[in-house]
């Protein structure tokens, strides 16, 4: 995963005076240790044309023969049928933006990061490069219902970024998809949102075992007891363990592959007044929160991370 934060002169030259905001000046020295997470996006729809289009600010859409800024309302078709080469969209400075995708008449989402389109077997792939912290909190607003506890929606955070820190790539050409083959993936919320909150106030917090993260399971609902799970690969053996508000609320209902985290049995745990890190010991058994090596930046701006996904 390359990446390159602005050095001091060029952060003068791009940014002018803005660079003397002490705001601003924090989030540009602490890109320097985020984390950037290849995601694949509409991968499911096997796209043969997408359009992208500024949501602000303009867009450099680098095509390998040419390079076009788009300002405004004015968008750019992708086709499958004329794609010669990769083609990169990113701010003007070459660092992640505010874009909008979609396939026409199907799909439409905004990301925030770098995107790249390259043709594929009959079909485009999109892979979109953000701030790993971005991929977390929009996982927890599509994991995770926006009615549900902030204390939840931070045992979610935490068990999202375990994930995204610790699983091995899950495809070629990119490390994670947007649906629930890795994790379910849409916008990024707003930053006003409880998740894009719950995201940043336990920013860098992994779950690990033995000191070492690993890639935390979970599902919606267990129906009453989680599973165990021996030698799954990611060192962590997942016990079974009571849910007492699947019991109560949903007796028998299952929907996941019950390990790890229950969705709603957490969401019943904030309500009844635990804590995010109350839910993940009882759901994680054996486990810890430890601060990650990286531990990403996420506020009101935007974070700038240039990024190339490996194609």
């Amino acid at each position: 995963m390359a990446f390159r934060a602005p050095g001091r002169r060029g952060c003068a030259e791009r940014c002018g005076a803005m660079c003397r905001t002490p705001a601003l000046a924090l989030l540009l020295t602490l890109t320097a240790s985020a984390q950037v997470v290849q995601i694949g996006v509409f991968s499911l729809f096997r796209p043969v044309e997408l359009r992208v289009s500024p949501v602000s600010g303009a867009l450099l859409v680098d095509t390998g023969d040419d390079r076009v800024i788009l300002e405004g309302r004015q968008a750019r078709a992708i086709m499958l049928a004329s794609i010669s080469a990769p083609v990169r969209v990113s701010a003007l400075d070459g660092f992640d933006a505010d874009f909008r995708l979609s396939i026409p008449g199907r799909i439409e989402r905004q990301f925030h990061g770098i995107l790249t389109v390259q043709a594929g077997d009959h079909k485009l792939i999109a892979v979109v490069a953000m701030d790993r912290e971005v991929a977390v909190a929009s996982v927890v607003a599509a994991e995770m219902p926006a009615s549900a506890p902030m204390e939840a929606l931070k045992a979610q955070a935490v068990v999202a970024r375990a994930y995204f820190a610790a699983a091995e790539p899950r495809h070629d050409g990119f490390d994670f998809c947007d649906s629930t083959h890795c994790q379910f993936l849409r916008e990024r919320p707003e930053p006003r949102s409880d998740a894009f909150q719950a995201t940043r106030e336990t920013r860098g917090q992994v779950l690990a075992y033995l000191g070492k993260p690993f890639a935390a399971l979970y599902s919606a609902s267990c129906g009453g007891q989680t599973r165990s799970l021996e030698g799954d690969g990611a060192g962590y053996p997942y016990y079974s363990v009571p849910c007492n508000f699947c019991r109560r609320h949903s007796p028998g209902v299952v929907q996941g592959h019950q390990l790890g985290l229950c969705q709603h049995g957490a969401a019943g745990m904030a309500r009844s007044g635990a804590g995010y890190r109350e839910i993940l010991e009882h759901y994680y058994p054996g486990t810890s929160v430890m601060q990650s090596e990286a531990n990403a930046f996420i506020d009101d701006f935007h974070i700038h991370v240039a990024a190339t996904p490996r194609l």
